[in-house]
């Protein structure tokens, strides 16, 4: 690349996919459809003029000087750069006079696109067999135009070479329409779209016409840049960097577009625009919003006629594009609530499911009429802080707590009563819970407390506690208005107080303390050592 033409010179260049060959080797088609095309007189050429200019700019010896010399032996040629670069693309206070400024301002890669187009469009006017050479280089144009309009908003640094690869992407179907006679009007002809067509050469050939396009693009000398970014130039979007992008995202695009030209001419209703789809997909994939997006195509329309002539390329037909994309736009917002609207359903189910889940661990993890943890839960998390304790060399201490003539209870005032006691205890024991204290029903009218990093005396200190407090609570009343209390039997026991194999024993020796409690006359504490059940504590109240 020439010197002077580093102001448009570095654009991040995709690495090459699987399939297609890096920048330094060269292309090789399959072998029945290079033994094809090979040497094939019929194959798209470009002027002597035109290969003259890309030998000079992909050449790094190069001069301004040479590179204007060379393009001002085309007339026409000159115009249409002079043209170009006084266009609304490149408007300056001052326009562009000769070919020299023309081309400072608009780069080397523009400059090549402008010959290279120009050139093409040119030579390949007359030597269709079965493509529709008009409708081939609007959608050329649109997608050049398309890439390098990406390519600026997204301050990339050389919308140029987006310009030259928009423009050159499908090159490939001029070879393969020159060189396969019947064969690829009939593969045309059979094909809905770009997509389905691309498909179809890859059955038929191997390789679909952007592989071919780049081939063609290498034997001609085109940069190397320029022949990757034509090999690539189908890709799906994830599958490339953002330079390479906008190319491959113009090419649906200008396909789009013309599409909906033809549906406004049938006076479709917007439903049907294809450009609509389209608009909707890429949003996300080029990171652009979508009123940006939209304002940047309406842009467009007002571009095609100049560019169009500058380029020697049919014009698209025209149709109310600001409308058209207008009417895309609104549809894109209605389908943008669509989605908030879908996200919000799924935002409200997934807090359903997980206000469910919690649900569901509660009704596990809990006893249904005390609210407290259960047995299985009791266990399994005394059973973790058993291991943590044995592991770290910690306290635990556990209370067994049994209410007293609980059945009794039940005979006399029955059954519904007994909850209430069982309901207004586990009250009473939830004031006592905290990160240090945990405990749970073990069930019938049986408790039960541990702390973790506690030893005897802490345990035995809270089991008093305890006491006191169901001395003087209410924990239901009768309907003839008698208020019931009820004292507990509790069993005592540290971890150090004897060599517990695992938290099950631990509860054994509580239970064993406990029922020492009950035989001394209910109401008192008793703890567990070293195996021997020591004597109760009478209950002080």
């Amino acid at each position: 690349m020439p010197p002077f033409a580093e102001q448009d010179s570095a654009t991040h260049s995709a690495a090459p996919a699987a399939g297609h060959s890096p920048d330094d080797t060269l292309l090789v088609l399959p072998d029945a459809l290079a033994k094809v095309l090979g040497d094939n007189r019929a194959l798209p050429s470009l002027p002597a003029s035109v290969m003259q200019i890309v030998a000079l700019a992909d050449s790094p010896d190069a001069n301004l000087q040479e590179f204007t010399a060379a393009i001002e032996r085309d007339p026409a040629l000159t115009l249409r750069i002079l043209g170009l670069a006084n266009s609304v693309f490149h408007a300056y206070d001052a326009p562009a006079e000769t070919c020299q400024e023309a081309i400072t301002r608009l780069g080397i890669d523009a400059t090549l696109s402008v010959a290279l187009g120009f050139g093409l469009a040119s030579q390949q006017q007359f030597r269709s067999r079965g493509l529709d050479l008009t409708y081939f280089w609007q959608r050329a144009l649109i997608s050049a135009l398309t890439s390098y309009t990406l390519a600026r908003h997204l301050a990339l640094p050389s919308p140029g070479r987006a310009f030259t690869l928009g423009l050159l992407q499908d090159i490939g179907m001029l070879a393969l329409d020159a060189c396969l006679r019947r064969g690829y009007s009939a593969l045309l002809s059979s094909a809905d779209d770009h997509v389905a067509l691309s498909t179809a050469e890859h059955k038929a050939w191997g390789c679909d016409h952007a592989l071919v396009g780049a081939w063609l693009a290498q034997r001609w000398g085109l940069p190397k840049q320029l022949v990757s970014g034509i090999a690539d130039s189908h890709l799906p979007l994830d599958q490339v960097m953002i330079g390479q992008r906008c190319v491959n995202a113009a090419g649906p695009l200008s396909e789009a577009w013309l599409a909906s030209s033809d549906a406004a001419d049938n006076r479709a209703s917007t439903e049907e625009m294809p450009l609509t789809d389209m608009l909707r997909g890429l949003v996300p994939a080029l990171g652009i919003d979508e009123d940006a997006l939209i304002e940047l195509l309406c842009g467009l329309q007002e571009t095609l006629p100049p560019t169009a002539e500058l380029m020697h390329i049919s014009c698209p037909p025209e149709f109310d594009a600001t409308r058209t994309l207008l009417e895309a736009k609104q549809q894109l917002h209605a389908h943008h609530l669509k989605l908030s609207q879908q996200l919000l359903d799924q935002r409200l189910e997934i807090e359903r499911l997980r206000l469910r889940q919690a649900d569901l661990t509660q009704r596990v993890s809990h006893d249904p009429l005390t609210g407290l943890f259960n047995r299985a839960h009791l266990e399994a998390l005394l059973e973790q802080y058993f291991r943590e304790a044995l592991d770290q060399g910690h306290e635990l201490s556990l209370v067994f707590i049994d209410l007293d003539y609980f059945k009794q209870l039940n005979d006399q005032h029955g059954h519904r009563l007994g909850d209430e006691v069982l309901k207004g205890f586990a009250s009473l024991l939830r004031e006592l819970l905290s990160h240090d204290v945990l405990g749970g029903r073990y069930g019938g009218e049986e408790f039960v407390l541990f702390m973790p990093g506690t030893g005897t005396e802490a345990a035995m200190r809270l089991a008093e506690t305890l006491q006191h407090r169901m001395a003087s609570r209410t924990l239901a009343v009768t309907f003839d208005h008698q208020h019931i209390r009820v004292s507990a039997s509790m069993g005592v026991v540290s971890l150090a107080d004897s060599e517990f194999v695992n938290a099950e024993d631990l509860i054994q020796a509580a239970d064993q303390a406990m029922y020492v409690a009950k035989r001394a006359g209910r109401g008192r504490i008793a703890r567990y050592c070293d195996g021997v059940e020591e004597e109760p504590m009478q209950d002080s109240v």
